[in-house]
């Protein structure tokens, strides 16, 4: 009797041990929001690749250059990932920010998009985004 609980034991804990190590991240761990629509992603990609010019500092994937952090993967170095957080940051990218090299970035955000622009862009960057982790509270 004594082995069948220690094998419901065992079973248990190497249960544990794979959901952990297969347990998603904590930015995939967010639910997808109302706002994230698939046609919003598309509207976004097309103003990150185009008008928002997004893709020059951060790539046309979001994997990073040598002036503008990776989207696609890595550590939220200011905040959690979250769309209403995305959103925040685009609409005031730019705006008394510094580059890696310490020039000023240029301004984004209110003076190149619409609210609804913003919100589009934030839609496609949360959707590429799913691999990132936040550094901690925000």
């Amino acid at each position: 009797m004594h082995i069948r609980y220690l094998h419901l034991a065992v079973g248990v804990l190497v249960g544990a041990c794979v959901l952990d190590v297969a347990s998603p991240s904590e930015g995939q761990a967010q639910a997808r929001p109302r706002a994230v629509t698939d046609r919003a992603i598309a509207r976004g990609k097309a103003l990150y690749e185009g008008r928002g010019q997004c893709a020059g500092c951060h790539g046309v994937r979001g994997e990073g250059t040598e002036v503008g952090e990776p989207l696609a993967a890595g550590t939220w170095k200011l905040g959690d990932g979250s769309y209403d957080w995305l959103t925040k940051v685009i609409r005031h990218s730019g705006i008394a920010a510094r580059g890696r090299d310490g020039d000023p970035l240029p301004m984004r955000g209110p003076t190149l998009l619409s609210e609804r622009e913003v919100r589009e862009v934030a839609a496609y960057v949360w959707s590429i985004s799913r691999q990132r982790t936040s550094s901690g509270p925000s």
